[in-house]
């Protein structure tokens, strides 16, 4: 049987593998499987069960001291299968860039190129079961593009930005259960919440990782190698919380555990009225066979550097009141929990929903594609632009994707109150500098001159600072450095005072972009597997 339960089972655990990865989400099952492809064992550590539980989600809980979070939503799910088991699906790619050394938005760039995420990205894009990635490229929609959008691009000028979606969001657990349960070279563990990263006497390896379940379970896993791949908050706590050799935690020797915490703040800020008769297919997302994929408008490079800006990208969604823009989020929040399958529950606290979200508006203000079933979105499409009227003007909301700058003061810390199983809760103080918004402003600008300059429309514009709300996407609190003072992690994702603890997880991220994380995840969670298979695969036939 490939499967424990930590619960409920044996009070106390021994288990060695070869790799211990603590983290059952998106990128440890990746890992786990591209190891076992390559001929290695893993154990992997699943904090919560099957599904979610109030109890096992409260664990989550931290304390928020900067910019809040969205209220009621839960944004790491402690369960088989993690957070993507609440994902929408959106996939980008980040761009060399984004990567390369920008000064303007961070004192490190990348320490890899963008050619060791590319050469997985298409076995990441399969796993997600996308789009062929040369969806991406906009030349693979020159028959799609409208004259319209064209127009728009020259004028601003704009950079392309696409993101895709495959038929339905991948949800890992349901679509791996299955063969982790029968797998003969991975070993899974329900309830398994890591409470200790246990360095060896000198402090140099990681001797073992202690778990220990709600009722009193307890296990203590060891390895020649441990990957921590859960989210970019409970990274950096538990290498924080790992203090009995280092007392400033594991890794954390130049202060950078926590530190240049990051997410993609977004924003409903202003609408565009549009001529009736302009036709916007691929901004407003477009069916494809296997998917759908949307055009977005962000600044090309050479304004970036020019000016100074963040890179932002910014969407349409459209709008069927002028209610949308004050209360588009709550509605988002309440369409998701009613809508979507694996949201609804008592985790989600609708008291927090702003009051203004009614019922019989929040559908109207939803992306549809975010929430209905390909098949019924599709329908859905076509029939709508069958009958759109090619008279008067359609209404949009503008929807902003922001890039955050990693400033050292966003972070992850230690709170004094505790957990029930006694590791210290996270401190969280989410700074958005006003480099975010002054970007944000000079987007809109070109979007506002270009609409008029083109003749589609017209912009009215967002006006004070934006209601930014989170991503839910946790990024830098482990990023990846040419040397142990710019990272935690070096370019193969080892913590580099750690000779066999390694990370895979949106944490090492050292700048954001503006592109959603998971596909860049995944990509580098096989480039991980390749690397761990080299290190590890002569070490095993020496044994046998």
């Amino acid at each position: 049987m490939a499967v424990l339960d930590l619960r409920g089972g044996e009070r106390e655990l021994r288990l060695w593998a070869p790799v211990v990865i603590v983290g059952a989400g998106a990128a440890g099952i990746t890992l786990a499987r591209a190891l076992a492809e390559r001929g290695v064992d893993s154990l992997l550590l699943e904090a919560g069960g099957e599904g979610p539980e109030e109890e096992t989600q409260s664990l989550h809980g931290l304390v928020s001291v900067g910019h809040p979070l969205r209220p009621g939503h839960v944004n790491r799910a402690r369960e088989f299968g993690g957070s993507c088991n609440l994902w929408a699906g959106r996939s980008m790619r980040l761009t060399a860039f984004d990567l390369g050394p920008r000064p303007w938005v961070a004192d490190v760039a990348w320490p890899i190129p963008l050619e060791a995420i590319e050469a997985r990205l298409e076995e990441a894009a399969r796993i997600l079961e996308l789009p062929d990635p040369s969806h991406f490229a906009l030349e693979a929609h020159r028959t799609r593009l409208s004259d319209a959008e064209r127009r728009l691009l020259e004028a601003g000028p704009f950079a392309p930005t696409l993101s895709l979606w495959a038929r339905r969001p991948k949800r890992f657990a349901r679509a791996y259960r299955r063969e982790l349960r029968h797998s003969a070279r991975i070993r899974l563990v329900l309830h398994a919440n890591v409470t200790e990263l246990r360095l060896d006497a000198a402090g140099e390896r990681l001797a073992a990782v202690v778990a220990q379940s709600l009722d009193g379970g307890r296990l203590e896993a060891r390895g020649e190698v441990v990957v921590l791949a859960c989210g970019g908050i409970e990274v950096a706590r538990l290498l924080l919380a790992s203090r009995a050799r280092r007392p400033e935690g594991i890794g954390n020797e130049h202060d950078l555990v926590g530190r240049f915490f990051m997410d993609h703040p977004r924003a409903a800020y202003g609408r565009v009225r549009i001529r009736g008769d302009v036709d916007l297919p691929l901004m407003r997302t477009y069916p494809l066979r296997d998917g759908k994929i949307q055009l977005g408008l962000a600044l090309p490079r050479e304004v970036q550097e020019r000016e100074r800006l963040l890179h932002h990208y910014l969407t349409f969604e459209e709008e069927h009141s002028s209610y949308a823009e004050a209360h588009y989020q709550a509605a988002v929040e309440l369409g998701k929990v009613l809508l979507r399958r694996g949201h609804a529950g008592s985790r989600f606290d609708f008291a927090h929903i702003r009051r203004a979200a009614k019922v019989e508006n929040f559908v109207y203000l939803l992306p549809p594609k975010e929430i209905l079933p390909y098949p019924l979105w599709r329908a859905y499409r076509l029939l709508k632009d069958r009958l759109r009227p090619r008279r008067g003007e359609r209404r949009y909301v503008v929807v902003y994707f922001c890039e955050q700058p990693p400033v050292a003061e966003s972070r992850v810390s230690l709170a004094e109150e505790r957990d029930p199983l006694g590791v210290p809760r996270v401190r969280l103080d989410w700074r958005i500098p006003d480099s975010v918004h002054e970007s944000l402003w000079r987007l809109q600008e070109r979007l506002g001159r270009a609409l008029v300059g083109c003749g589609l429309g017209a912009l009215e514009p967002g006006e004070g600072i934006p209601r930014y709300t989170d991503a839910s996407h946790h990024l830098g609190t482990a990023r990846m450095g040419a040397s142990p003072r710019q990272g935690v992690v070096d370019p193969d994702l080892r913590v580099w005072s750690v000779r066999n603890l390694y990370v895979a997880s949106s944490a090492v991220f050292p700048t954001g972009g503006h592109a959603n994380p998971t596909l860049t995840l995944l990509a580098l969670s096989l480039r991980l597997a390749d690397h761990l298979a080299r290190v590890l695969q002569p070490r095993a036939m020496a044994v046998g």
